[in-house]
């Protein structure tokens, strides 16, 4: 005769390995994008005609490497001139530093429908 678990232990074991299983995910995924982050260099990345990420957070005094992984030429240019990479080539990248707060939207002056955000704070 076999005998079974009682049933208040097997109640408890699920939340239990339901909340490592959710500790384990957050430690692999690393921290949000959205989360401030310290001046140094950062980097978007352009592929398959969209920015990535879309929407940046980054301290004051942050440079941002822009690099086209797409096949045609793109710009990353914001909406009120504050900066622009001005045409990059495929394969090619430029850096914008980014030195007063505020949020700003930018796009592609090539294809207008290419859209981001970077939080400068």
């Amino acid at each position: 005769m076999t005998q079974r678990p009682p049933t208040l232990l097997v109640a408890l074991a699920v939340p239990i390995v339901a909340l490592i299983a959710v500790f384990a995910t957050r430690a692999i995924e690393g921290p949000s994008s959205t989360t401030a982050v310290k001046a140094g260099a950062h980097a978007i990345v352009i592929k398959n005609f969209s920015f990535h990420p879309a929407t940046l957070t980054v301290a004051k005094g942050t440079t941002i490497k822009v690099t086209n992984g797409d096949g045609t030429t793109h710009t990353l240019s914001a909406r009120n001139g504050s900066f622009s990479t001005g045409d990059l080539a495929a394969g090619k990248s430029a850096t914008i530093a980014l030195n007063k707060a505020g949020t700003f939207s930018y796009y592609c002056k090539i294809h207008n429908y290419m859209t981001g955000t970077v939080v400068v704070k």
